[in-house]
């Protein structure tokens, strides 16, 4: 493995494997910085987590779960739903595989790690078998890892597959896979009523003389003081700093763009560029027929006449490079002479027939052509760097213990804001403001008072802090002045729980349905369902499939109580399974849990914590 095999051998024998040059891992630093030192965020029993590793893996995951949420989340929520534990949890799982596999000395021979690492991204090399350093810029980039990640990941998955291939791959007898897809699939026949709330009365109950109305509120009111609680409110200080609001201050002047063109002129050549006039044809036989006649032609002036006068369509196009057009038409144009008249080519679209008209030849751009491209790469640069120190010196600012009045005037920032009675479904603002209230209320509702918060990325370019200046706890509210919502809340709860008295009485009478249908009016239905049916509601389905053949079920949704009765079960003994099921996540479960109890695991949680912050 490449912590005991050393990195440099494993770069040298990369190099002579495939004929690459030592570029890959003498320069590999400016790419990947695999000869520093990297923090990492767990230990199992030597075997260790990196920071990269982690970032990506919770990337991945905080992306699963934006596009299922439908937006971006706030560090709160990635705590509250747990996040970044399923990927720590993820990485510690396979850290202690790689931990036992190196015990046991399951180690790969170099070349396996060189071979496997070619097979996985071909793309590294290109077809002369030099690397592609330009790709492993970009893959490195994408994927958020060191090389060192790289060759630890290759060599734990090749180990891993071959490990998991040799003692877990086992599979179900097919009898059990039948029997499992056959339960999966079977089908439940059922009758069912719906009965609103406001036909169920509680009349039995409230003309009872023994019955006390008012201790039964304030019994309900006492037994559920959770529900009946006021909005917690705070104040909150905030200043919100954008790094477009610096961009004026960092334009370069006319002699500094100069100075970067002379300086940087290999970075500013322009392709060649062709024009050419293109005529089109729907006919194949008439493209052959405007070439024949055409052919007396010297002169692109001659042809576009004769064009004109029979009616045939072109288009003239000036200076365009290859990338601008189909690839069938820019094979031919840039192999052909000025003048010179082209073969038919036909596309998806028609059948075309061009003629060179001009070639600007490749050559270094005119600092003209460049001067906006320079003035905004400057600029960017300048300001970006800028809003970094920026973000560092407020850091320490912050720890220096430095108030938001002391960090706008040391810092030139701008005016302090305040947002007073901040609820946690505060609504008082516009839709631009949006992203920025959400992570204010969710950051500021887990902040202390008077405390300066540390900077909260909303997005590259913006990020603000914030103090929360004044909390208005939340408070139970009084019995008096919401006896009204007491008292509806009361009732619907009391129904519920005499339709699941009577229920539970009648669990198996078959009759039960019909008596229903009587008293509440409620027409009877009758259903097949499977266990993903949506046309019931979700707990009503589960019930069904969680009772035995003629039980009674009732499930409560949408003011509505839904009371069935299974009539059957329906499962088709002929299905057959086409799948093996495998028992390789369950074994290899087991074996991990056992591996779990000998291994000592470290984390570091203020690390973990620094890399949540910056969501």
């Amino acid at each position: 493995m490449f912590r005991t095999i050393g990195k440099s051998k494993i770069a040298i024998l990369l190099a002579i494997l495939f004929g690459i040059s030592l570029f890959f891992f003498r320069g590999g630093s400016r790419y990947s910085n695999i000869f520093n030192s990297d923090n990492v965020v767990a230990n199992i029993s030597g075997t260790q987590v990196s920071t990269t590793k982690f970032n990506r893996t919770l990337q991945m995951n905080i992306n699963q779960f934006n596009q299922m949420l439908g937006q971006k989340m706030t560090g709160d929520e990635i705590r509250s739903l747990q996040i970044h534990s399923l990927a720590l949890g993820a990485l510690i799982n396979d850290a202690v595989f790689e931990n036992e596999y190196d015990n046991k000395k399951f180690i790969l021979d170099e070349s396996i790690i060189a071979i496997k690492t070619k097979e996985k991204i071909p793309q590294l090399y290109d077809k002369s078998n030099k690397l592609n350093d330009a790709f492993l810029n970009q893959f490195l980039q994408q994927q958020q890892l060191k090389i060192e990640d790289i060759v630890q990941i290759i060599n734990f998955e090749t180990r891993n597959e071959l490990f998991n291939e040799t003692f877990f791959n086992i599979n179900y007898p097919k009898i059990f896979n039948d029997k499992i897809l056959q339960y999966d699939n079977h089908k439940r026949k059922v009758q069912y009523l719906e009965i609103s709330l406001d036909n169920i009365n509680l009349d039995s109950i409230l003309n009872d003389s023994n019955f006390d109305i008012e201790k039964a509120l304030q019994n309900y009111y006492q037994e559920n003081t959770m529900q009946y609680m006021s909005k917690e409110e705070r104040n909150v200080e905030y200043i919100i700093v954008n790094k477009n609001d610096y961009i004026n201050e960092f334009s370069p002047t006319d002699f500094e763009i100069k100075e970067y063109f002379d300086e940087n002129k290999n970075l500013f050549f322009e392709n060649e560029r062709r024009s050419f006039i293109q005529f089109n044809f729907k006919d194949l036989n008439d493209a052959k027929t405007f070439k024949d006649n055409i052919y007396i032609y010297d002169s692109v002036e001659e042809i576009k006449n004769y064009a004109s006068q029979n009616n045939i369509e072109y288009n003239i196009f000036g200076d365009l490079y290859y990338e601008d057009m189909l690839d069938e038409i820019a094979k031919v144009l840039f192999s052909l002479d000025l003048n010179q008249k082209s073969e038919i080519i036909e596309t998806t679209l028609a059948k075309h027939l061009i003629v060179l008209t001009n070639i600007k030849p490749a050559a270094e751009a005119e600092l003209n052509n460049v001067r906006d491209e320079i003035y905004n790469s400057i600029t960017e640069v300048e300001t970006k760097n800028f809003f970094e120190d920026l973000k560092e010196n407020i850091n320490q600012s912050i720890l220096d213990g430095q108030s938001l009045q002391e960090l706008s005037k040391n810092w030139g920032l701008n005016n302090i804001k305040n947002v007073k009675k901040l609820s946690k479904d505060f609504k008082n603002y516009e839709e631009k403001e949006k992203d920025f209230y959400k992570s204010l209320i969710s950051n500021s509702f887990s902040a202390n008072k008077d405390f300066i918060s540390d900077i909260i990325n909303l997005d590259s370019d913006t990020f603000y802090i914030f103090n929360v200046t004044k909390i208005e706890p939340s408070k139970i509210i009084e019995y008096s002045a919401i006896k009204d919502n007491v008292e509806k809340d009361w009732q619907i709860a009391k129904k519920i729980s005499e339709m699941e008295k009577k229920l539970l009485e009648n669990k198996e009478n078959i009759n039960l349905l019909n008596e229903f249908k009587n008293i509440y009016n409620s027409e009877i239905y009758e259903l097949e369902v499977s266990k993903n049916s949506d046309i019931l509601p979700r707990n009503l389905i589960n019930k069904i499939f969680e009772e035995k053949k003629y039980s009674n079920i009732q499930a409560y949704n949408n003011n509505k109580i839904f009371v069935a009765n299974i009539n059957d079960i329906i499962i088709d003994n002929s299905k057959e399974s086409q799948n093996s099921t495998t028992l390789l996540n369950d074994i290899r479960g087991s074996f991990g849990n056992e591996l779990m109890q000998n291994v000592k695991i470290s984390t570091n949680d203020n690390l973990i914590n620094a890399i949540i912050n910056r969501y």
